[in-house]
C-alpha cells in the first residue's frame, strides 16, 4: 500500500479524534474549512487510506503505550494507595477484578480504631506485598 505523507498525516490525526475535517487541516494547513471538510470526506473513501486506518487502530494499543498488564498495575497502585478515597479503592478493585474475572480481589474496612484501615486482599485471601 502505497499513500501519499499528508495522507498519513491525515490518517493518523483521524485516529486521534476521529474529526475528518481536523485532520485535513493537520495534513494541509494552507487549506480553508470549507475545503479540508469536503476533501477529508473523499479521502474518507479512498480504500488505501482506509486501510492504513485499520492498520493504525491494530496498532493503537502499543502506540498510546498502553497494555492490560500495565493497566491492573496501575490499578493496583489505587487499590494499594492509603491516600487514595476508599470508593477509588473499590473501583480499582472492581476494575482488576473484570479484567482478571477469577482473580477475586476484595476490599475491607477495619474501623476497630478511630482510624479507618483499608485492607486489599489479592484473591484466595493473599495481602499484597508491603515493601519495608
Amino acid at each position: 500500500m502505497s499513500i501519499k505523507a499528508e495522507h498519513k498525516v491525515f490518517a493518523q490525526e483521524y485516529v486521534i479524534d476521529w474529526n475528518g475535517t481536523r485532520s485535513y487541516q493537520v495534513a494541509y494547513p494552507s487549506c480553508s474549512y470549507d475545503t479540508a471538510k469536503v476533501n477529508a470526506s473523499k479521502l474518507l473513501t479512498n480504500t488505501n487510506i482506509l486501510s492504513y486506518i485499520e492498520e493504525i487502530q491494530k496498532d493503537i494499543k502499543k502506540l498510546a503505550g498502553v497494555s492490560a498488564l500495565g493497566n491492573i498495575l496501575k490499578l493496583k497502585e489505587i487499590a494499594e494507595d492509603d491516600s487514595a478515597k476508599h470508593s477509588d479503592k473499590i473501583k480499582a478493585v472492581e476494575v482488576i477484578n473484570k479484567m482478571l474475572p477469577d482473580f477475586n480481589a476484595t476490599v475491607k474496612t477495619d474501623n476497630t480504631n478511630k482510624n479507618t484501615t483499608t485492607i486489599i486482599e489479592l484473591g484466595n485471601g493473599v495481602k499484597p506485598h508491603e515493601d519495608d
